[in-house]
């Protein structure tokens, strides 16, 4: 069986890029809050 694969490169604006980043922020703070809240717990 031939399994085809594609590759996509992204090339987002200036306003997804900051939204993009803006989402990866707010990720990173709550995996960072449960990380602390499991350490103290």
């Amino acid at each position: 069986m031939l399994t085809m694969t594609y590759e996509y490169k992204l090339q987002p604006t200036p306003e997804q890029i900051a939204i993009i980043e803006q989402t990866l922020d707010v990720c990173l703070s709550v995996w960072n809050f449960a990380l602390r809240q499991r350490k103290d717990w």
